[in-house]
């Protein structure tokens, strides 16, 4: 933790996706920073389940972790969890921060929000958008409502498209998100198609997660057998586990199957190598799309099944229709232009004009 006296940006990750140990989600802010010399300093959470590769241009957040940790146990627990670390921070601060001014601070799936609101009271607050939000998003918006944690923290959202801002103004029953939410643009945007016809490739992104029960996870595990078998032994299924897999489901009977394997590393070679996408409801799909790929959505029950009914997806073919004449290379037209209103490319003079 820095002891001099600065004033600065703070970036707060904790989950690596790039080769180089790089979160991917914040490369290009970093180098928007760089690149107009801007000062930052960015903290890196530990992972203790997955254990990833540590990024060498951040701080850890070892220590001050477990700190939070401890703290967390010993306070009342009749307070809101927002007021309880908002008070961590604040004690936090007068031990490790007594010397470190910073005006914004910017934060990934909101981790660690509470406690550095309660660091600063006083700075400008960014959650920056690093998955799909739709409506009854749980940590967003649910019946209406913005949820706690933004609220209470008065935070920010930095989102990748006007679609995405559109979704949360329109189900906002207290109209905060109209004067919360800026689009900045993603690292991700629409690009020449890969693909111009089906190679019977199909890349398989999975959601296995602890954020799912036991149940809810063996009924995604039983939707992608029956998907498999049903769909021919003519077609490869690349399978790609989810950044927090972490054992949740045995794939050992799917991996038998001679058409069934582990997709590459790198999303990019993924979508190099597979002509169509297939998932129950990932991120990835967007992705897809942005490169004129289409998705196949496996159905699982109606609570994920917002890519039609929140987002509008235009495409409800199957894997064997994308072989029929130019329906792939139609499709691949239509699937695009669909995700550049959720994903445009980023702003810079935007995000610029935030950090003023």
């Amino acid at each position: 933790i820095p002891t001099l006296k600065t004033e600065s940006n703070i970036i707060n990750w904790h989950f690596n996706r790039g080769l180089a140990n790089e979160n991917q989600f914040f490369k290009h802010l970093l180098l928007s920073c760089e690149q107009n010399n801007i000062s930052y300093i960015v903290f890196e959470e530990p992972d203790f389940l997955i254990k990833s590769n540590r990024n060498s241009r951040a701080i850890p957040f070892d220590f001050i972790y477990l700190i939070i940790i401890l703290l967390r146990k010993l306070y009342s627990s009749e307070t809101s969890i927002q007021m309880k670390d908002q008070k961590i921070g604040d004690f936090i601060s007068k031990i490790f921060f007594r010397r470190f001014c910073f005006k914004q601070y910017i934060t990934l799936s909101q981790s660690m929000m509470s406690i550095f609101r309660g660091i600063n009271s006083n700075a400008r607050l960014y959650d920056l958008q690093h998955g799909i939000i739709h409506n009854n998003k749980k940590n967003y918006l649910v019946d209406g409502l913005v949820e706690s944690n933004l609220k209470d923290n008065d935070a920010h959202l930095l989102l990748s498209g006007e679609s995405f801002k559109d979704t949360l103004i329109t189900n906002d029953n207290t109209n905060y998100f109209k004067s919360h939410a800026f689009v900045i643009g993603s690292h991700i945007s629409a690009s020449d198609f890969i693909h111009h016809e089906s190679n019977n490739n199909v890349l398989v992104t999975l959601q296995f997660t602890k954020d799912h029960s036991k149940e809810v996870n063996a009924m995604l595990l039983n939707k992608l057998k029956v998907f498999i078998l049903s769909s021919g032994d003519r077609i490869n299924f690349y399978l790609k586990h989810h950044p927090r897999f972490h054992n949740e489901v045995d794939l050992s009977e799917i991996m038998q199957l001679p058409n069934t394997q582990f997709a590459p590393d790198d999303i990019n070679d993924c979508f190099k190598l597979c002509s169509l996408h297939a998932t129950t409801y990932s991120t990835c799909t967007f992705e897809a799309a942005l490169l004129g790929i289409p998705t196949i959505l496996i159905y699982s029950r109606d609570s994920f099944n917002f890519f039609f009914t929140d987002f509008g997806y235009p495409l409800q073919y199957a894997i064997s229709d994308y072989n029929k004449g130019s329906l792939y290379q139609d499709q691949s037209r239509i699937v695009q232009k669909w995700a550049s209103k959720y994903y445009t490319p980023f702003n810079e003079a935007k995000f610029l004009d935030l950090l003023q």
